[in-house]
């Protein structure tokens, strides 16, 4: 099965790029937020969902993972629950994001990495990125 039947809307490949998945059910923000990492020269698959994102974890096996916490009607902590209980997975760094400040200590109880309030100015996910990506 390929990458395209899995869901992946956007990606860019070179060898030895460091693999980041975006979940968010924000058509405009995946778009915005592929292009920047693209041009920060990171290897970049968007998402709308979260079945799709599962699927994807287990064939573009990303360094880091970017979810919005409410994905149209799924709550992205309860993925990346999944995902961190998972052995192969705890590797992966997983920053929560959301315009909801009150959810910003709901991070910790998921297993995430961080979370980083929406709106965000680009200097600082480039910067986290840099910090929790090895």
């Amino acid at each position: 099965m390929g990458i395209e039947a899995c869901g992946i809307h956007n990606t860019s490949y070179q060898p030895h790029m460091q693999k980041i998945l975006v979940v968010d059910d924000e058509q405009d923000v995946l778009l915005m937020l592929n292009s920047l990492l693209q041009r920060n020269g990171y290897e970049v698959a968007t998402t709308i969902s979260c079945e799709e994102a599962s699927a994807i974890l287990d064939i573009f096996h990303p360094d880091f993972i970017l979810m919005d916490v409410n994905v149209g009607t799924q709550d992205g902590r309860n993925l990346c629950k999944k995902i961190k209980s998972e052995a192969r997975n705890e590797h992966i760094s997983v920053v929560l994001i959301s315009g909801n400040e009150e959810l910003l200590q709901s991070y910790k109880e998921c297993g995430a990495t961080t979370f980083l309030r929406k709106p965000f100015p680009s200097a600082n996910l480039i910067d986290m990125l840099k910090k929790h990506v090895v």
